[in-house]
């Protein structure tokens, strides 16, 4: 089995049911202006298309109303800010600035509203600083279900009447690529990584998984690392170290190791991405490693 040093993720199946009015998960939304009259929250919130990559476009749709008794945005010059997020739960972290914000600057009366409409995918801003291997629940495969959501007065600039009512979440099919690695002259096997033969160590900077196997030769088999990957990228070293010519025909050891990832969106064929790693070290040679940069994804997919 693959050595992880960090958890993909916690075995915990997502159950959502009712969303609306979660909070920051460290609850700090609180002010520290003067207290007002005005109330704002978030209403018919929704998300398009209902399904996607990290680089697809959505379009965030909803409704700002205040049910207070004061304007928002009385005087030139005001604001506030509205983020959107992807998260696995349902809340925004302390100091999270999601995938998106956009400033408000139109006053919004008591008993008024703002239509919004934005397009962004949510792929960017901190999302994937966050997040790489995007999994809510064990066995993990995409879409995998997430959950987008919409915060108003996102930097606590109103002290309202209200705090908790600024939030609207909604379900989400995340389609990440699933990221597999084939030894075709070894099977994987539960040797430490530590001895000798071939290692290969795949990150996407937030998790990193290293395969291993012995000089000898054996089986062909594929071992998926990351089950729904988020990051269009990753990062690879084969290291070879400790066998000798007899062991290592040709010295290939790490010549037959292929990274595949597999992005598969509803009503469109598979995107496949194939990386043969090649690896040679020309005896004697105790230790020679090979790093790689692999894009597993078509951004234009």
């Amino acid at each position: 089995m693959p050595e992880r040093k960090k958890s993909v993720a916690a075995g915990i199946p997502l159950l959502l049911i009712s969303l609306v009015g979660c909070r920051h998960a460290n609850d700090d939304h609180h002010s520290s202006g003067p207290r007002t009259d005005i109330d704002l929250t978030v209403s018919n919130f929704s998300v398009s298309p209902g399904i996607a990559d990290p680089e697809d476009p959505l379009t965030l749709a909803g409704t700002i109303q205040n049910i207070g008794n004061e304007t928002a945005n009385p005087l030139p010059g005001d604001s506030f800010l509205v983020r959107f997020n992807l998260s696995q739960d349902g809340t925004f972290e302390l100091r999270e600035h999601g995938f998106l914000e956009k400033q408000i600057t139109d006053p919004i009366p008591p008993g008024s509203s703002y239509p919004f409409s934005f397009t962004a995918p949510y792929g960017g801003g901190d999302t994937q600083s966050r997040f790489g291997n995007f999994c809510t629940g064990m066995p993990c495969a995409p879409p995998e279900t997430g959950v987008i959501g919409v915060m108003v007065d996102a930097a606590d600039v109103i002290k309202e009447v209200d705090e908790g009512n600024n939030f609207q979440f909604v379900t989400y099919q995340v389609v990440g690529t699933r990221v597999a690695v084939t030894f075709g002259g070894c099977d994987f096997g539960t040797t430490e990584p530590g001895g000798p033969g071939c290692n290969l160590t795949v990150t996407d900077g937030l998790y990193t998984v290293t395969l291993h196997r012995p000089c000898s030769n054996c089986p062909p088999a594929t071992e998926v690392v990351f089950p729904n990957e988020l990051h269009r990228g990753i990062n690879a070293v084969l290291l070879l170290k400790g066998c000798d010519r007899s062991q290592v025909p040709n010295g290939t050891c790490g010549g037959s190791w292929t990274i595949t990832g597999e992005t598969q969106k509803p009503g469109l064929p598979p995107d496949d991405e194939v990386f043969p790693l090649p690896c040679q070290v020309f005896f004697p040679a105790t230790e020679h490693s090979c790093p790689a940069s692999v894009y597993i994804r078509n951004e234009n997919y």
